[in-house]
């Protein structure tokens, strides 16, 4: 029997180069706000925030979730800004994207068979 709501998606093992990387900027950007706090300029236009910090911390906690659903997102509204960043034309993205579609398309397939 296939759950038809599962799609099994290849596991971020594939990927460790991407998986560090959004690690690594969003550490970076919450040590900057962590310092910002100890020591505030009045003229940085961006202050941190409480908000920002724990909207940070989520972010770390959800990562992987957010990177493995990049893929699919992405799919549905492609001319996002976000999807300028780097990270996303990262090779190791790339690829991860390119065995996220196979799959994808697979799954398609398989519900039309189904249905």
């Amino acid at each position: 029997m296939v759950d038809l709501f599962i799609m099994r998606l290849p596991p971020l093992t594939h990927l460790p180069a991407f998986a560090r990387s959004c690690s690594r900027q969003s550490t970076d950007y919450m040590t900057e706000l962590a310092a910002k706090e100890l020591s505030p300029n009045n003229n940085d236009p961006i202050q941190p925030a409480v908000a920002a910090n724990a909207f940070l911390q989520v972010i770390m906690m959800l990562r992987k979730t957010f990177i493995q659903d990049s893929v699919l997102v992405m799919a549905l509204s492609p001319c996002h800004p976000i999807w300028q960043h780097s990270i996303f034309s990262d090779p190791a993205s790339m690829s991860f994207k390119k065995q996220v579609n196979i799959i994808a398309l697979e799954c398609s397939s398989m519900l039309t068979l189904i249905c």
